[in-house]
């Protein structure tokens, strides 16, 4: 079996996690089927999501088994329907059967000098751009200086969620640590060296195999984290994620905090300590 055979091979069955995952989520009075009396079975039967999405039941098993050939546009659009997927399920459920734009990993074509300058567009602001794979490409000094390097250059927002540093500052780390499995999960480049490597890496870690279960995925959503930082306190911090047209699908990210709280003091006194001695440039 050569390179291109594995890979469909490998999005087969990840198609098929991924439909048996939705399955057994969906509720029946979610889709508009009766529950009976007596009802066992978690979620949907293949039957009703077959009978739904308007194919037979064997076709509908052998997918779920990773088995045949990748289904049509209707075939999709019919699932997509009958499981009540959202908009990023459905781009990924077409994603693994081939019939959209894969995700792929591009160097910038920009020199990285234009590239950092976008970063200026937020002075005082800690900010960082990652790419599909969310590795770290540029970053501003201030992300790296509050963040004690974790988002620096060279890093990957995944692996550094579940690190122990990760883990003991933030409050919020579960709600974190599943958005980012399910944002690693729609956005990564899955026919990529390094979107193998690093769940290779990560599968080692008990929390990451168990949100990776859950076959969730997300587009970049506003989130709110809670961190605790020794000698600081408890900050609370905005996270927004976003695209940019010119950075051929690498997402910006920018920490923000409401003026006057703990955190924005952190940032102001962070950054000013950055300063360059005699720059009195405004943040």
């Amino acid at each position: 079996m050569d390179g291109s055979s594995r890979t469909e091979s490998a999005l087969r069955t990840t198609l098929g996690g991924f439909l048996r995952a939705r399955r057994e989520e969906r509720q029946p009075e979610q889709v508009g089927v009766e529950r009976q009396i007596g009802r066992r079975v978690p979620g949907l039967r293949r039957d009703e999501v077959a009978t739904l999405a308007g194919v037979s039941s064997e076709y509908y098993l052998r997918l779920e088994q990773g088995r045949g050939s990748a289904p049509s546009m209707q075939v999709l659009a019919g699932l997509a329907r009958a499981l009540r997927l959202s908009a990023a399920e459905s781009d990924y459920l077409h994603r693994l059967a081939g019939h959209a734009t894969p995700r792929r990993v591009a160097a910038f074509e920009r020199p990285r000098a234009e590239i950092e300058a976008i970063l200026r567009w937020w002075p005082g602001i800690p900010a960082y751009i990652s790419d599909a794979n969310l590795d770290v490409v540029v970053a501003n000094d201030l992300m790296v200086a509050i963040t004690d390097g974790r988002f620096r250059p060279g890093t990957n927002v995944l692996e550094e969620t579940f690190n122990a540093s990760g883990r003991g500052r933030l409050e919020t780390w579960e709600s974190q640590a599943r958005d980012a499995v399910a944002l690693f999960r729609y956005s990564g480049d899955e026919t990529s060296a390094r979107y193998g490597a690093i769940l290779r890496r990560l599968s080692a870690d008990a929390d990451f195999l168990r949100f990776w279960g859950l076959q969730e995925v997300t587009l970049p959503r506003p989130s709110e984290i809670t961190a605790t930082i020794e000698g600081i306190g408890q900050l609370s911090i905005s996270v927004r994620d976003f695209f940019v047209p010119e950075l051929q699908g690498h997402m910006v990210t920018v920490f923000d905090a409401v003026p006057g709280s703990t955190a924005d003091a952190f940032f102001r006194r962070v950054s000013d300590a950055l300063r360059p001695p005699g720059d009195a440039h405004d943040v």
